[in-house]
């Protein structure tokens, strides 16, 4: 009982050895290595005696992630032939990533049916409305649904922001330029 006792409230920093596996499983924020637990973040240990779980309280605020099936918001910065690496920088819950996040989007996760490469569908600098299809890095991200897509897009020829003109093609309001992307319904309604 002496040992639950030093165990409750202790300050640990990640790698501390928490206890042994016959002692305790591990829970949140721990992990078990070579049937030791250890802490995985900086905290305080709580125990749960009912299911013998042992778990770490961050101290430090921990990150916000995005996580698998969540929309999020992100800039196209590359495209290739069947990839699109973007920046997530926040969620359509209005959560904002000051750090943002890679995601990843194959041609495949663009729409039905068969897309000769990105260029007939997005472009660098637009803005995408994506699920997430995973809950680690890099982000895997999906855009065939009819709210997803590019919300927000600029003119390949002279920058100006471009407007929704026909289903998916939008006409730049300066020169008059004809650009197709894979809109989403909610193109330029954008709340981040």
């Amino acid at each position: 009982m002496s040992r639950l006792k030093e165990l409750n409230g202790l300050g640990v920093v990640p790698g501390d050895t928490l206890c042994v596996i016959e002692e305790f499983l591990p829970g949140n924020w721990t992990y078990d290595y070579d049937n030791v637990v250890r802490a995985t973040v900086v905290g305080r240990v709580v125990t749960d005696l009912r299911f013998r779980v042992i778990n770490v309280k961050p101290t430090v605020k921990t990150p916000q992630l995005p996580s698998k099936g969540e929309v999020v918001y992100a800039v196209v910065t590359l495209l290739y032939d069947d990839v699109a690496i973007t920046k997530v920088s926040a969620s359509e819950s209005g959560r904002k990533y000051p750090n943002p996040f890679t995601g990843l989007l194959h041609i495949s996760q663009v729409q039905e049916g068969y897309i000769k490469n990105f260029y007939e569908v997005l472009a660098v600098g637009d803005v995408i409305k994506a699920k997430v299809l995973n809950n680690n890095t890099p982000y895997i991200l999906t855009i065939k649904e009819p709210k997803l897509g590019v919300v927000l897009a600029y003119c390949n020829v002279c920058g100006s922001l471009m407007k929704k003109h026909l289903t998916d093609t939008l006409k730049c309001s300066v020169c008059g330029n004809l650009e197709k992307r894979k809109l989403s319904i909610n193109y330029s309604n954008v709340r981040f």
